[in-house]
């Protein structure tokens, strides 16, 4: 798997400029594929949220500029589009 083949040249890599240069690409890349998701978004789907308590599922209730609106378990939660998945495009 390339996931394996990433780590293990990360692991090689000497530098701790050269880890900041990956830590701020993955970032961006991270904050990229948020603003993506923003507009596959629509009030009323079912999402996944990934967060400190682990995959959670929620029904987007407001889009706002940078981040959705989740209702998850009747609590409404304000939250990043870099941490949301629609439910329909898990695997």
């Amino acid at each position: 798997m390339y996931l394996d083949d990433i780590q293990d040249r990360i692991n090689k890599i000497e530098d701790v400029r050269d880890l900041r240069i990956i830590q701020q690409f993955l970032k961006d890349r991270r904050n990229y594929l948020g603003s993506r998701m923003k507009y596959k978004l629509s009030i009323g789907d079912n999402v996944y949220v990934t967060g400190n308590n682990g995959k959670e599922s929620g029904v987007i209730v407001k889009i706002n500029r940078t981040r959705a609106v989740v209702d998850i378990e009747n609590q409404r939660w304000t939250v990043p589009f870099s941490m949301i998945t629609l439910a329909r495009e898990e695997k």
